[in-house]
Formats: C-alpha cells, structure tokens, sequence
C-alpha cells in the first residue's frame, strides 16, 4: 500500500512536470544568439619621417577601417521566416560595406525595404541613417540555421566599433552571447540540469522497490553519475518527437 502511493505521488508529480515543461515549449519566446568579430585592417597615418599612409573612401579621407563580423544562429527547435535584422553602430562609427548570408541558402540577404528605399534616395540629410545602420531581411532560418554578416566599418576617433543587433519579429528573442559549449551536439548546461532532473525521479522506484538501501544508493549514484549522458537522450528524444509532430 505504502509503495503504490508512493508511485501515484512519482507519477502525478511526474506528469505535472512533463506537461508544464511542453506548455512551457509551446508558448517559449524564440531565442536567437549573436556574436560579434572585429577584426582591425588599418588606419589613416602621418608620420614625419616616413610620410602618409591615408585611407579613402569614394576619395574621402577615413580615420580608421575594421572588419566586423556578425554571426547569428537559430538555437531554439521552431523554424522562423520573414525576419528583420536590425544592425546598427555606435555614433562615433559608420558602416562603409556590408554583406549578409543565410549559410543554407546560396543568395545574398536584401535591405528591409524601407532602409532600401532611403538608401536610393540618398537624401544629404539621411546620411545618418544609411551609414549608422544595416536592415536585412532573413526569409527563413530554420532551427539550427545560421547567418553570417560582414561589415567594413571606419570609426571617426579610430577606437574599435561597437554594433548592436536587434530584431522585433513577434515571439522572437534576440540577445548577445558566446557560443554554448556542448556534448554530443546539445548544450551541455542543459543537458546537466534535465538528466539531473529525469535522475531524481527515477532514484524514486528505485528506492521503493530495491529493498537493499545499499544497492539502492549504489544504483542512484551510478544514474547520477551518468545523469549528463541521461539528459542529452533526453533532448534528443524530444527533438526528435518533435520532428515526428511537426
């Protein structure tokens, strides 16, 4: 008697767990994680000895220039299209030249159309605008998907730039952040926490019906042990059950 209620506490706990996780799922905000590369190209020098070494651009004198890359990746498992990226630079920089590229796609990405239509007119008193910032479209990125954009970048003080993206697509996150380390291709922090989890309810039947207290730790610190391993079967299941259910 003591150890079916026992099981019915493990099993309603259990299934309130599992469906507050997949409610969780269903309504989660889309998490897209960037990072920036600044690489540093060279700058406008005089020197009294050796002469001038002066960059242009369309025969315009500039301080400084850079290479900065953006890479952008889809972590979440939801397929996302129609998105805007939204670049833009610090006050003290302007974006010369940028390209971007969807890495499952053989097409370059276009301007968001407004920014493509101030950047036709080429009115003197947008010149802020065009060179502050870039607004691309992505029209689809996939989950997993990454995109790539390559920026030249002077800045008038010749001090490293500093670029900001954002995007405002409905149910869509967007925020800086390193690259996650991982184990077997899932992240490894998430995979620790939910085999953790997924290990202390199954150290519950182990204790009920395991008479042997000693076997019983022994087996629950072996599930433990293991319990990062447990946890990346378990992402990787619900991936794939997720693909199954579209």
């Amino acid at each position: 008697m003591r150890n079916e209620i026992i099981l019915s506490l493990a099993s309603l706990i259990s299934g309130g767990l599992i469906k507050g996780i997949w409610d969780k799922f269903k309504k989660r905000i889309v998490c897209i994680r960037y990072t920036v590369w600044h690489q540093y190209l060279g700058a406008s020098v005089d020197d009294p000895r050796f002469g001038s070494l002066k960059l242009l651009y369309n025969d315009n004198p500039i301080k400084s220039l850079y290479m900065s890359n953006i890479y952008l990746a889809n972590e979440s498992e939801q397929d996302l299209s129609g998105l805007e990226i939204n670049i833009i630079c610090d006050q003290g920089s302007a974006i010369l030249i940028s390209y971007g590229k969807n890495r499952e796609s053989l097409k370059e990405l276009t301007f968001a159309e407004k920014y493509n239509t101030v950047l036709l007119e080429k009115k003197p008193e947008n010149m802020a605008y065009i060179f502050g910032r870039r607004d691309y479209i992505v029209p689809v990125l996939n989950r997993g998907g990454k995109v790539d954009f390559s920026l030249l970048i002077t800045n008038f003080k010749g001090l490293q730039p500093v670029l900001t993206v954002r995007c405002d697509h409905p149910g869509v996150k967007i925020k800086y952040g390193s690259v996650l380390p991982k184990l077997f291709g899932e992240p490894q922090a998430q995979s620790a926490w939910i085999g953790s989890l997924a290990a202390l309810l199954l150290c519950i039947p182990i204790i009920v019906f395991i008479k042997s207290k000693i076997v019983a730790v022994l087996v629950a610190a072996i599930i433990c042990l293991f319990a990062v391993l447990l946890g990346i079967v378990l992402i990787k299941f619900w991936k794939l059950l997720i693909k199954i259910l579209g």
